[in-house]
């Protein structure tokens, strides 16, 4: 299993194009869905007018009724980057969603450099990148226009930096480096490039907040195994900033401190996150043993006891935080970046299994090694998804999201020129240019259902028009008001309308596109 740098490099190459296949192929399959049309109403504002505000496709302005407005720059250095490629090309899904796609590839390339600095197995590292470049999460998330796919990478390289930081050895001969790690046992030249990346993670996604727990109980543990020598002990100093800095926030920043608190309540019930972090793998058991091995050989056969403890704490710490304390909803999106410790370690695991079998069955020669990789290759990533009828390759009408791209084009091609459309508007997107006057309801900003008097009083002052609604938008709709449109208006059956969303338009039309 010893391989050369030549062959790990022509592997790495190998995995690499597998990723970037698997996350560009086709990336304009599916249409927009949930935050995406925000993400593209803010980034196309931002390419038209410099300033983060969200656009209107319909009317091709600025949208000066923006309910939506806090939101708009939210995680602008990544929508920064949709903006800059909207210079060169036009925006498209698959064109907005390249820039996670590409994210997606330098996370494979990262997570690969990461697994063989904390393993010291490029052997590992390989098995980390291939993990990740067929990863179903790690795929999905890259090929959506949302900040998770940086933000796994950034994160990532965010947390390396800080356990450089604290454990590497210093090796060069600046006095200020040789100093510090002589005093306190630190590695000063990492702390400017954990600092940058802990800004770049924070600006991408505020669950970069996470990171203080996993520091903070790492750093209990370390104190608890190096209790012998309290001091100088970086660990303990580690914690006495820690408890300071909490004091401060405390006294100086009470209000920002609450909004924290308001996120945090304890003995929730969120297990489902399990399936969520074990759903890149086609059996949760297999990936368990996996992690469980992959723990104990890094801890007790490498003796890489802090690097074993900083993956386990990145992974356990966080996904247990999210399943005990977490006072939000359960959603992938919000687990995604601890997958690569996972991986990491899952990776680790199959490498000792390998190893095991080379070394008790070496009488087989290279078969005892490679047979097992190829196996295991085959039987523990979630093949089975990419062959379901519905996927982030496809779109059908069992699919957990509408296809908006053909129910819109549809509602284009047979609206009349003096219709009126009832629907969430953030999602203009998909009727741009048509210039048609638009009533909108609901969102996570909305404090009042859409009601039957608010229909009518629509309806009333405008001779025809269509109510366009999703299963999800219902949780903004009054059940009376639905039935109201069951009753009143003339529910669209069309092919091109399938999918978990109802059409309605009234007065009642004979057009059937």
């Amino acid at each position: 299993m010893d391989l050369t740098k030549k062959n790990a490099f022509t592997v790495l190459v190998a995995i690499i194009l597998l990723g970037a296949f698997l996350r560009f192929y086709n990336i304009g399959a599916t249409s927009f869905v949930a935050d995406e049309f925000l993400d593209i109403n803010s980034s196309y504002a931002y390419f038209k007018t410099g300033v983060w505000q969200n656009w209107d496709f319909n009317f091709s302005r600025v949208n000066s009724d923006n309910v939506f407005e806090a939101r708009d720059s939210r995680a602008w250095i990544y929508k920064g980057q949709v903006a800059q490629v909207f210079k060169f090309l036009p925006p498209t899904e698959s064109v907005a969603r390249s820039v996670s796609a590409a994210w997606g590839v330098i996370s494979i390339i990262l997570i690969y450099l990461v697994a063989k600095y904390f393993t010291r197995k490029k052997e590992i590292g390989l098995i980390s990148a291939f993990l990740f470049a067929v990863s179903v999460s790690g795929i999905i998330f890259d090929r959506k226009l949302r900040m998770y796919a940086m933000f796994f990478a950034v994160f990532l390289a965010f947390s390396w930096m800080l356990y450089r930081f604290l454990e590497e050895k210093y090796k060069g001969k600046n006095k200020l480096g040789v100093f510090f790690y002589q005093k306190l046992d630190i590695n000063i030249i990492y702390l400017l490039p954990a600092i940058i990346l802990g800004a770049v993670s924070f600006l991408t996604h505020q669950l970069t907040g996470n990171i203080v727990i996993i520091i903070f109980i790492y750093l209990l543990i370390r104190l608890i195994q190096t209790r012998k020598n309290l001091w100088p002990n970086k660990y303990l100093l580690g914690l006495s900033v820690f408890f300071a800095g909490y004091i401060v926030a405390l006294l100086l920043f009470p209000d920002k401190l609450a909004v924290f608190s308001k996120g945090i309540r304890l003995f929730e019930n969120h297990w489902s996150y399990l399936a969520v972090t074990f759903s890149d793998y086609s059996n949760f058991i297999l990936a368990g043993i996996f992690l469980a091995t992959g723990i104990y050989y890094l801890a007790k056969k490498e003796k890489l006891k802090k690097e074993t403890l900083w993956l386990a704490v990145s992974f356990f710490a966080v996904l247990f935080s999210a399943i005990l304390i977490w006072n939000r909803n359960v959603g992938d999106q919000y687990i995604f970046f601890i997958q690569s410790f996972m991986i990491i370690i899952v990776a680790s695991g199959i490498y000792a299994v390998c190893s095991f079998f080379k070394e008790n069955l070496s009488q087989f020669g290279r078969r005892a090694v490679y047979a097992p990789i190829i196996i295991i290759a085959l039987i523990l990533p979630n093949w089975g998804y990419f062959w379901t009828e519905s996927n982030t390759y496809k779109q059908t009408s069992q699919s957990d999201n509408p296809n908006f791209r053909r129910v819109f084009t549809y509602f284009k091609k047979a609206k009349n020129s003096e219709d009126v459309l009832i629907t969430r508007n953030f999602r203009n997107y998909y009727w741009s240019g048509a210039g048609v006057k638009v009533f909108d309801f609901g969102g996570e900003l909305s404090t009042e259902k859409l009601k039957t008097e608010d229909i009518q009083k629509i309806q009333n002052e405008n001779h025809s028009g269509w109510f366009i609604v999703t299963d999800n938008d219902e949780s903004y709709v009054s059940n009376d008001a639905m039935e109201y449109a069951e009753k009143n208006f003339q529910r669209v059956s069309n092919p091109e309308v399938r999918g978990k969303i109802k059409v309605y338009r009234w007065p009642a039309s004979e057009t059937n596109l």
